[in-house]
This record gives structure tokens, C-alpha cells and sequence, in this order.
């Protein structure tokens, strides 16, 4: 790593902050492209504002740098990746794209443990309501097919990492927050479904160590890598590990999941509400991140200990939908005996 020149597209993100220090620390000569946002930690970094859409400037700084590696934290759609490929072919040791694991969700019939593979099986049926983000996941998964035809065609030198649900201080979907404020007021926790499905969260530091790891890995190009810790739990299991490490118990109100989407409590204008409700299993192998570059994910009982002491001493806002907290439980008390108590 020590002199590796790396440019990251982003940088200043939940996962690109943390991974644009974490390649400083380790030696690389750092250059970031944002839209005028700086990173005061690290301010040795090169930070160059400028739109990455703006396909001028990504051939300027191809043809005027000798990047070792280019990584991609901001491609949202097909001509994101198209501009980038056009820039840097043939100008790149290794081009890393952070993809998602929505790429998988969009279909109807992947099996868990879903593995790398799995990526594009028919697409499921349009549903605006998927928890993984219908639109986003089709989006993902478009831009990976560019990158994987130029991989193919061209030998253009792409690595794909897929995180799951990534979790940790800072967070801006606030998606365990939200459960863990409910937990301490000491109110009931209203539930869609029976909670029974089960997901995967991970620690963004390991994933700012994957995006690293597969930098020092030569190996890792032409790969795609799910990005997910070692646990799977219910929803349920995960509420009951919530209160245990905020040592408050409260009782969980299970509601029907065809009553809860009627319910305006089910949306929200600033975002998601009522997380880790994935509607079916959604469990990912990881053994081919830990077998082929070395990754080891720190254990959700772990960093969540290290993310509910942040929100208590850092954090002194309300999460997504706590206006409303007063209705939530206004209605699980109306489903009294008929909602499902834990």
C-alpha cells in the first residue's frame, strides 16, 4: 500500500470518509473528487472539487495522474460506470466499485445463503415497497453490467465489493438508532410481520478494511465480493440483543404486515422507518471475502456496544419517525392480546 497512488470518486461518506484515513494511515498518496465537500481528518489528501458526471474532468485526471488504483463510491446508475470506464481504460491498475447487495434483492428467488453468483437471476416484479430499494438495486445492478462487459471485452480491471445493511457511528440512515431510542423511552415496540425473517448488518470499519484488503490483493481483480458479517438474526433476535445491550426490556407488538402497509405509520417522508423489516430471508455468504482476501468481520455484539455508547454521548437528535412515536404506541395498544408479545 505504502505509495500506492489511489484516487477515490466520493470520499467523504459514512464509508468513503472512513475509508480515504484508513488508506492514509496505511501509506497511500490520496486524492478525492467531491462536489466541494472537504474532509477536515484527513486534510493531507488531495481533495479536488469537481463533478464526477463530468466526463472532461475524470479523462483530465487520468491523463495528468498515474493512478495505481481508482475506487468508486458514487456510481448510482449505468452512465456513471460508462464515464469512468471511458476515462480510465487502460490508464488503471484496479478500478473498485462499491456495489450492493440490492443487486440480489431485486429478484425474487435467490438462495440463502446468496452467494456472488447470484447477481443476476430475473428480476422479481416492481415492487416500490422492496426494504433493499427497488430502484436503487436495478440501478446497482446496471452498473455492474457495464463494468463486468468491459471486464470481459476489454480487460478492464474491476473489482466489485457488495455490502449489506452497514452499520456503526455516524450512520446517516440512523437504521439501529432507531429501534434503540424507541428501547429507551421504555415504550412498546410496534413490529411488522411476525419478525421472523433474517438479515445480515456489518461494521463500516470492515468494510473500509475490505475496500483495503482487495486493493493488497492482486487477486481480487476481476472478483465481486459480498460484504456482510458473520451473524444472521431474526428481527426479533436482533430487538432481544438491542435491549440486552441497552438494558432496558420492552414488549414487542407484532402487527400484520398487510395492516402495518395500510398504516401511515409504514412510510415516511425523510426515509426509511422500521428497519430490518426485509420481508424474507436475507442471509449472504462470506466465504469468499474471508478464504480469498482475509477479511474478518468484528462481531455485531461488539461494534454494537461501541455504536450504543456513541448515540449515548454523541448523538442528541430523534431518528427517523420519533414525531410519531405517541401513534406507534397508541397502536400497539389497540391490538392489545392480538398483537404477539415476546
Amino acid at each position: 500500500m505504502q505509495g500506492k497512488k489511489i484516487l477515490v470518486l466520493g470520499g467523504t461518506g459514512f464509508i468513503s470518509g472512513r475509508l480515504v484515513a484508513l488508506l492514509n494511515s496505511a501509506g497511500a498518496t490520496v486524492s478525492t473528487l467531491t462536489r466541494g465537500n472537504v474532509s477536515s481528518d484527513v486534510p493531507e489528501i488531495q481533495q479536488i472539487k469537481g463533478d464526477r458526471r463530468n466526463i472532461a474532468l475524470l479523462q483530465g485526471l487520468a491523463n495528468q495522474n498515474s493512478f495505481d488504483v481508482v475506487i468508486d463510491m458514487i456510481a448510482y446508475g449505468p452512465e456513471d460506470s460508462l464515464d469512468a470506464i471511458t476515462a480510465f481504460k487502460g490508464k488503471v491498475g484496479q478500478f473498485i466499485h462499491c456495489s450492493s447487495i440490492s443487486v440480489y434483492m431485486i429478484s425474487d428467488k435467490p438462495t440463502c445463503p446468496i452467494t456472488e453468483d447470484q447477481w443476476q437471476l430475473p428480476e422479481m416484479e416492481y415492487d416500490p415497497r422492496n426494504p433493499f430499494g427497488m430502484d436503487y438495486g436495478i440501478q446497482k445492478r446496471k452498473c455492474e453490467e457495464v463494468l463486468w462487459d468491459a471486464h470481459h471485452l476489454t480487460n478492464f480491471p474491476v473489482t466489485c465489493l457488495r455490502p449489506t445493511y452497514v452499520g456503526g457511528p455516524a450512520d446517516p440512515a440512523c437504521r439501529d438508532y432507531f429501534w434503540i431510542e424507541r428501547i429507551r423511552d421504555g415504550g412498546p415496540l410496534l413490529v411488522p410481520g411476525e419478525g421472523a425473517f433474517q438479515f445480515q448488518s456489518v461494521y463500516v470499519e470492515d468494510v473500509a478494511q475490505a475496500f483495503l484488503r482487495s486493493i493488497e490483493n492482486a487477486e481480487a481483480v476481476g472478483q465481486a465480493f459480498n460484504v456482510v458479517g458473520d451473524e444472521h438474526l431474526t428481527l426479533n433476535e436482533y430487538l432481544k440483543l438491542l435491549m440486552k445491550k441497552v438494558g432496558q426490556i420492552v414488549p414487542l407488538i407484532h402487527m400484520d404486515q398487510k395492516d402495518f402497509d395500510e398504516s401511515e405509520l409504514s412510510q415516511h417522508t425523510a426515509g426509511d422507518v422500521f428497519p430490518f423489516n426485509t420481508r424474507r430471508h436475507a442471509i449472504f455468504g462470506n466465504e469468499k471475502i474471508r478464504t480469498e482476501i482475509g477479511f474478518n468481520a468484528t462481531p455485531l455484539e461488539v461494534w454494537l456496544e461501541h455504536l450504543i455508547e456513541w448515540y449515548s454521548e454523541k448523538y442528541d437528535e430523534h431518528s427517523t419517525g420519533y414525531e410519531r412515536r405517541q401513534q406507534e404506541i397508541q397502536l400497539a395498544a389497540m391490538l392489545g392480546p392480538a398483537g404477539d408479545r415476546l
